[in-house]
C-alpha cells in the first residue's frame, strides 16, 4: 500500500463486535422506531436517580452498618454448625 491510500471496502460479514456497532443503522432506528428515542430519554432521566442511590449505598455509615450485619449473620451461622 502506498502512503495515503485508504481502504473503503466493507466487510461481507462483521465478525467483531466493533464492526457490528459500526455497521448498525442507528439513524434508521432512531428515525423509524418509537422505542429507540424513548430509551435514550429514559436513560437520561433515570441517571441522576441511580447516581444518588449509588452515592447513598456506598457512604461510610452504610458500609459500617452492612459490615456489622454481615458479621452478626456470620457469627450466627458459625454457632449454628459448631
Amino acid at each position: 500500500m502506498g502512503d495515503g491510500e485508504k481502504l473503503s471496502r466493507k466487510m461481507i460479514f462483521p465478525y467483531t463486535f466493533t464492526a457490528k456497532v459500526v455497521q448498525f443503522p442507528f439513524k434508521m432506528h432512531f428515525k423509524h422506531h418509537w422505542m429507540f428515542p424513548w430509551f435514550i430519554g429514559a436513560a437520561v432521566m433515570v441517571a441522576p436517580v441511580f447516581y444518588q442511590l449509588q452515592k447513598f449505598a456506598n457512604n461510610e455509615a452504610n458500609i459500617k452498618i452492612w459490615a456489622d450485619k454481615r458479621r452478626k449473620e456470620e457469627e450466627h451461622h458459625r454457632h449454628k454448625w459448631d
